[in-house]
């Protein structure tokens, strides 16, 4: 089957969970399909020379549009930031004569950043819809933990995304999301469209973290607002009351902008950033307690699943165990408040042979439900749901 895959940036050009996924998808599907990628923003030039299983990749604009006039544009029209944030001068026109030139047999819109273009095409392809989040579920649970300004222009934002998705979802013919929380958030605006659940796949490492004096750990991107605001409301809140019982205890921050938290903490003996890392499986395996501190409910936290694929004990909060079939006192342990989150960490650290269990289960439980040879036959099976007759092109 010949498949176009639409993407709003550069699949190779990030770490996080959104491109780490768009990158597994690709090459899933690319196994059994002739799959182009047709990117509309970003380089052509793929990071460190990585080889790509693609049968072509194309980059529409080079320049990427500044997040900040995207947001600044969006609060003063009726269109969301995500549709600013990739609106070049004809782009459709772009787009268009791309499908009208490759004749697919199906479009693939992977994450809004994409799919705000499907109610635009005018393709007799079938189209799927790869929904990472709910995303004014999303947006509005930000809203519910922001005030003032903030909380304003993500209550708008929210509202704009909700009448976006309705159109995205009114345009296709498949949306695949990675949650049942959330194909039941989007049903409610499209209920007689086809939904699937397939969550991402993990791949488990070839050795568990062996935990023996753990410490603390956060791992993301902290460019990313929400982000770096739980990554304070860490270092503030939680940090201190764990350091009362634990003196010697220590917080590490990892992944992308870490250097921002720094510049706004500054520097402590009780905490360490570790910013722009290559690769965050040995932090990962040197066996501390994982932290998700997430507000935003919806989508999947990649970084949950992975921690718990090294065997790693976890405390989150409700929002950031959605979807990652993890169970409460089982295989995880849930915090929604700063007292909280210290009371689970000090239980961890005070009873160790409960804290091996917990791990143990956790890496079990990955184990048994995100196997990536399972999830790419949920691809599969998909794609093959959508084939049609072919036709001499």
């Amino acid at each position: 089957m010949r498949v176009l895959f639409l993407n709003g940036d550069h699949p190779w050009e990030g770490q996080d969970g959104y491109y780490k996924l768009t990158r597994q998808i690709l090459d899933m599907i690319s196994v059994q399909h002739e799959v182009h990628l047709l990117s509309l923003t970003g380089s052509e030039e793929i990071a460190g020379g990585t080889k790509h299983p693609l049968a072509s990749l194309n980059v529409l604009f080079k320049v990427r549009k500044n997040k900040k006039a995207s947001q600044i544009r969006s609060v003063i029209s009726r269109e969301s930031m995500v549709t600013w944030q990739f609106k070049h001068k004809d782009l459709l026109d772009k787009v268009n004569k791309q499908i009208d030139k490759l004749q697919p047999d199906l479009i693939i819109f992977n994450h809004i950043r994409s799919a705000w273009l499907a109610p635009l095409i005018n393709s007799y392809a079938r189209k799927i819809y790869i929904a990472h989040n709910a995303e004014a579920h999303a947006i509005g649970s930000i809203s519910t933990n922001e005030t003032g300004l903030m909380k304003q222009i993500t209550k708008l934002e929210s509202g704009k995304l909700r009448k976006l998705e309705s159109d995205i979802l009114e345009g296709i013919d498949t949306c695949v999301t990675l949650t049942a929380e959330d194909q039941e958030r989007l049903a409610l605006l499209c209920s007689n469209l086809n939904f699937e659940v397939i969550p991402p796949p993990i791949t488990l490492p070839s050795l568990k973290a062996t935990i023996r004096k753990p410490n603390l750990l956060l791992v993301g991107s902290y460019k990313w607002y929400p982000k770096r605001k739980n990554a304070l409301w860490l270092a503030e809140e939680v940090l201190p009351r764990v350091a009362n019982v634990y003196p010697g205890i220590t917080l590490k921050f990892v992944g992308e902008g870490a250097s921002l938290l720094e510049e706004e903490i500054g520097k402590k003996s009780t905490i360490e950033y570790y910013s722009d890392v290559p690769e965050i499986a040995p932090y990962l395996a040197n066996g501390d307690i994982f932290l998700v501190p997430e507000r935003q409910e919806g989508g999947i936290k990649i970084k949950t699943l992975e921690a718990a694929s090294y065997g790693l004990p976890i405390v989150a909060t409700k929002a950031g165990m959605e979807g990652s079939t993890l169970i409460n006192g089982k295989n995880i342990l849930q915090a929604n408040t700063a007292q909280e989150f210290a009371d689970q960490i000090t239980y961890l650290l005070q009873h160790t042979d409960e804290t091996t269990r917990i791990a143990s289960e956790a890496h079990m439980a990955i184990k048994e439900s995100f196997q990536a040879s399972h999830i790419q036959q949920m691809y599969e099976e998909l794609l093959q749901s959508h084939r049609v007759l072919e036709v001499v092109r």
